[in-house]
Order: structure tokens, then C-alpha cells, then sequence
């Protein structure tokens, strides 16, 4: 299924870009409408108006609240890979691939190209291997700024070169993982510590960010997951499983038994739970 390219420019001035996420004002809003899913929200304020929240696909940064400078290394290393300079380019134009919208928030999930293409606004494009390597969400991964976030919408061809992408980051030493403790576990008592444990798989934080949010310690973590019973494949095996069986939970201490890359989110375009 071919993606629709928009044209336009990006505003990482307005609202609170992140490293997988930046607002976008595109060239022709009306192209939105092309999308599958929720309809896409618009901005409205003064600095937003017409810009949309985009949502990098395959690739998951830590949270704004996560751990710091990691999470404020991998906005910038965003910045610089969509060419954005806060005094002589606040606003690089660059252009999306996009096919449908995120579950509830009407963002579009997308592709994130920098600069400027030859190809026609709205047009249908094909997204290839080689042609991915040159977008934001790959360039980010390869920095090691990411973690892989993969949908069962995503091709296995597309899956297999962020795999390639983090393997080389993982080599090189890059950004998150000479300190991810995603399969090691963290210990956490409360919500505050959120804040300042090392880099695990975001969604899983986010998970977590949750729960403590009400509770004062991992006791009934498990149970919680297994009443949101968010299904997932292994893809090594290709068996479906529910996310809480690849999360392990040892008094104050958390981990995946699973390399994120592994993971596969079973859930329809238009209809995902971040």
C-alpha cells in the first residue's frame, strides 16, 4: 500500500517536540484528509495554528520526563537531523510519508523526511528499503536515539533495516544503550524514580509512569498489565503473546525478557496504543 507524500515545513518551536515527535505545517492541509484512522487534529493556537503533532514511525524515544541529558540528546539529535537551527533555519522545510493516523490524538504516523523532493505534493510513493535510509526515523535509530516501536502495519522489509540500524548503534556504543537496561532490569520504588532510572524500552516506562502514578510500588504491576492484555507477537517465534508475559517483575526490580527488536504490537493503523 503506497504512502501519501506532504510537503511543508517543520515547527519545532511550537508545542514540545521530543525525539520522535515534532509539529509539522504542511504545504497543503487538505492532503491530511487522505489519511486512514481518526481525522488528523489540527493546531489552533497562535504558534500551531494548522500544524499537526507528527509520530515517527518504527522508532519509540524516551519520554520528556525520562532520563536526562538522554532525553533532551535525543530532541536535539532530532533537531539537527530535520536541519533545524534556531537562528538561520527555525523552520527547515522538509516532507512526510504517511499512510494513517495514531489511536486517540489524530497524529499522523509518518516517515519524516528533511529538505526538499522532486516528487509532487500528495503524490502516492512506495517506500523502499533504500529510500527509508534516508528518512529522520532511520537516521535517528542509527544515532542510537531510539528504540525500535514496531506495528503489525509496518513491512518486514522496513523492520529488517531499523534492525540493521540499532545493531550498528548498539556496536558503535551510540546514545542509549551503553546504558539501556531494558533485559537487566531497574529498580523502582515510586513514581519519582522514573525520572532518573537508566533508559529502558519507552513503552514499557510509560507503562510503568502509569501504574505508580496510583500505586507505591511494582506489587500488582503484572496484574495491571494483564487486565490492558496488550497483544504482541514474538516475532523469532511468531507466537502471540500478551505483554505481560515478557515482563518480569522481582521485588523493586523490572525488565523485559525480550530485545525490543523482537517485539511485534499487534494493532490497526488508526486504532494504536502508544
Amino acid at each position: 500500500m503506497p504512502f501519501i507524500l506532504i510537503k511543508g515545513r517543520f515547527k519545532p518551536q511550537a508545542g514540545f517536540p521530543d525525539g520522535d515527535s515534532v509539529r509539522f505545517l504542511a504545504s497543503n492541509v487538505e492532503l491530511w484528509k487522505k489519511l486512514e484512522g481518526r481525522p488528523v487534529k489540527l493546531g489552533t493556537g497562535p504558534e500551531t495554528k494548522n500544524t499537526v503533532q507528527l509520530r515517527f514511525e518504527g522508532i519509540d524515544a524516551i519520554e520528556k520526563a525520562a532520563t536526562k541529558p538522554l532525553s533532551t540528546q535525543a530532541r536535539d539529535n532530532m533537531f539537527r537531523l530535520i536541519g533545524y537551527n534556531e537562528n538561520n533555519n527555525p523552520e527547515p522545510i522538509g516532507y512526510v510519508l504517511s499512510r494513517a493516523t495514531d489511536d486517540k490524538s489524530g497524529r499522523p504516523i509518518a516517515f519524516v523526511f528533511a529538505g526538499s523532493t522532486a516528487r509532487q505534493d500528495g503524490a502516492k510513493v512506495f517506500l523502499d528499503s533504500s529510500l527509508l535510509k534516508s528518512s529522520v526515523n532511520f537516521k535517528q535509530a542509527k544515532s542510537g536515539f531510539a528504540y525500535p516501536l514496531y506495528y503489525n502495519t509496518l513491512f518486514a522489509s522496513l523492520r529488517n533495516e531499523f534492525n540493521a540500524a540499532l545493531k550498528h548503534a548498539r556496536k558503535k556504543h551510540l546514545g542509549y544503550w551503553p546504558v539501556d537496561k531494558t533485559q537487566t532490569g531497574v529498580t523502582v520504588h515510586t513514581h519519582a524514580d522514573l525520572a532518573a532510572i537508566p533508559p529502558i524500552w519507552p513503552k514499557l516506562w510509560r507503562r510503568l509512569d502509569e501504574f505508580l502514578k496510583k500505586h507505591n510500588s511494582l506489587a500488582g504491576f503484572i496484574d495491571f498489565l494483564e487486565a490492558r492484555n496488550e497483544r504482541i507477537d514474538i516475532l523469532p517465534i511468531m507466537e502471540e503473546r500478551g505483554l505481560q508475559d515478557i515482563v518480569k517483575v522481582q521485588g523493586n526490580k523490572v525488565w523485559l525478557t525480550e530485545r525490543p527488536e523482537n517485539i511485534r504490537v499487534v494493532g490497526k493503523a488508526g486504532q494504536r496504543a502508544r
